[in-house]
């Protein structure tokens, strides 16, 4: 119900985009389609016990073998959303990371120190190392405080309620900006300085002001997936390679829905 009035909001303010929100809705079909053929196979193989990749798709239809009743739309939506929402933001965010610790060489000794301590010369990162990495937990979650890659939500009242003196009526859609919130000097000291130690264990925590996956029961479905996933690609990243960055950069951005460095990062 929330993307259908989503949808309504945007076409709305966007009536000189028609051809492209065709086009999106063709597309989200296409996406459709060729999800349901995916699951159904591998739901055969499962079924056959065949070999197959322990992914998330694998993850998802085992853990619905367990329940009483199946919900293939749901299924489906979920492995649509993994599938969508978790390649471009994540690569987007490790791009910002590596921007933003080129731009601080002693930040970036500093989680070097921490992934060779950890690591060492190991090929493979094991679900144990990962707790030992504290510090690029800090270095990750700094990044998205200034780049978010998903800049705002959207969300729809379902009553009547009053923030700080303002009335806002139900049935009203309401824009959240990440990016606005994670450079206040309200919520964060010297907001445009990259300090991942406000993240560090004693650190006040910045409740309700950093949420780069949204908040409550409708907060991204796949936050902990994400978080481990740039964790392990940044840590390979650090034990493997220094960055250094090529002069002349803009470091401007480009929100497109997602936000990414406008230039790419070189």
């Amino acid at each position: 119900r929330g993307i259908k009035r989503l949808n309504k909001f945007c076409i709305q303010y966007m009536p000189g985009k028609q051809k492209m929100i065709k086009e999106v809705q063709d597309s989200v079909r296409l996406l459709r389609r060729v999800g349901k053929e995916c699951i159904d196979k591998r739901r055969e193989a499962i079924q056959s016990e065949k070999e197959m990749p322990t992914d998330i798709l694998t993850q998802i239809l085992k853990g619905d073998a367990l329940e009483e009743t199946r919900d293939d739309e749901n299924i489906l939506d979920n492995f649509i959303t993994f599938f969508v929402a978790g390649h471009e933001t994540t690569a987007n965010q490790l791009s910002f990371t590596v921007m933003a610790l080129s731009q601080h060489p002693e930040i970036m000794e500093r989680v070097q120190a921490e992934v060779d301590e950890v690591l060492g010369s190991k090929r493979d990162i094991e679900y144990e190392d990962l707790g030992k990495l504290k510090y690029l937990s800090q270095v990750l979650k700094e990044s998205m405080r200034l780049y978010p890659p998903v800049p705002g939500i959207v969300r729809w009242t379902g009553k009547e309620t009053v923030i700080e003196g303002v009335r806002i009526p139900a049935n009203t859609t309401l824009l959240f900006s990440m990016f606005a919130m994670g450079r206040m000097e309200r919520y964060f000291k010297d907001p445009l300085s990259f300090n991942p130690d406000r993240f560090g264990k004693d650190a006040p925590k910045p409740y309700y002001s950093y949420f780069p996956f949204s908040l409550g029961p409708r907060s991204c479905i796949g936050q902990v997936f994400a978080q481990m996933e740039a964790k392990v690609v940044m840590a390979k990243l650090l034990q493997r390679f220094e960055f250094q960055l090529v002069p002349g950069q803009s470091f401007k951005l480009l929100d497109t829905g997602t936000l990414r460095p406008l230039d790419g990062v070189m």
